[in-house]
């Protein structure tokens, strides 16, 4: 059986990507309150879907949270989340995205 033993800086790593995964959870339960405050994505048009952008974090550290609200429910569905820098997504993979979620969710 091999060891396996934790350095400090894989600890260290270990903690930045647990408070980087809870600040995007975290992010994403303020949806609740308001998801209408978040603007509607550029993408939208193409899409033919009310697709929204909610911006977390600062600088260089910024993602991009895609998600929409079903009408009648009220349900939000977060299908995407993308640092701000990449390049952008092509409609054709968020219209992918958003027909994968809708498939596990069973809609």
């Amino acid at each position: 059986m091999t060891a396996f033993r934790l350095t400090s800086a894989t600890v260290e790593a270990l903690r930045a990507m647990s408070a980087w995964f809870n600040g995007i959870v975290a992010a994403m339960k303020t949806l609740r309150d308001a998801p209408q405050r978040c603007p509607l994505a550029e993408e939208s048009r193409q899409l033919q879907a009310e697709v929204r952008l909610l911006l977390h974090g600062k600088r260089n550290r910024r993602y991009k949270i895609y998600f929409t609200i079903h009408k009648a429910t009220g349900t939000i569905r977060v299908f995407h989340v993308r640092h701000w820098a990449r390049k952008p997504t092509g409609t054709g993979d968020l219209d992918d995205l958003m027909d994968y979620t809708a498939e596990q969710d069973g809609a």
